[in-house]
């Protein structure tokens, strides 16, 4: 079965396995799970975390898994933000409640969390994720620009893929599709790169 475009471009957005291990090379430091798990561990070099995360899902190194956890409140976007991802790499089901669990805690990307959430795709997270977007989506049925950096796009992603199981969910699209023509076009090609409903070639009428 094909992926979702939320895991598609989850996959797609890493390195290719050749570049990681060329940055590692560099750095003095094996492409192999133990020392990548010890750049996690020592917070050290800093630069190199986000890699490191990257690198571990690559290697399906679940055993990085409660590391990875323990940066989903770090200091620096961008490792909150791959750690999470790769924790749904490697976890993917097994993690939902942790997952749905981030989207409440403090200090946590929840726009990241929320990609981590669609690219798994577990239908058991849907009360947690009504109860995170639909705040969100009355401020934008409001003020259709309360939603710059478009955390909604990917609770979109997550509702379209669970609509079997929660046909719920469907008001929650309708009434999300009403704002769609008022988003910012960033919103728009956002929709398009990473949900079904709002492929590219469907664009044009949304």
């Amino acid at each position: 079965m094909e992926l979702h475009p939320a895991a598609a471009t989850l996959e797609s957005v890493n390195l290719p396995r050749l570049r990681h291990e060329l940055y590692f090379h560099h750095l003095g430091i094996p492409y192999e799970p133990e020392p990548l798990l010890k750049v996690l561990r020592e917070r050290k070099p800093k630069t190199a975390i986000p890699a490191a995360c990257h690198g571990l899902a690559n290697l399906g190194a679940r055993e990085a898994i409660p590391e990875l956890k323990a940066l989903a409140d770090f200091c620096k976007a961008d490792v909150k933000a791959t750690s999470v991802l790769a924790i749904a790499r490697l976890g993917g089901h097994e993690e939902t409640s942790w997952l749905t669990d981030c989207l409440s805690a403090q200090g946590t990307d929840k726009g990241y969390v929320m990609w981590a959430l669609a690219a798994v795709g577990d239908p058991a997270a849907y009360g947690a994720v009504r109860h995170w977007f639909e705040p969100i989506l009355k401020k934008l049925e409001k003020d259709p620009d309360s939603d710059r950096r478009g955390r909604s796009v990917f609770a979109i992603a997550y509702l379209e893929q669970i609509t079997d199981e929660h046909p719920e969910a469907m008001a929650l699209l309708k009434r999300f599709h009403v704002v769609v023509p008022s988003l910012d076009l960033s919103i728009h090609t956002q929709l398009a790169q990473f949900t079904r409903s709002y492929a590219r070639s469907k664009t044009g009428q949304a």
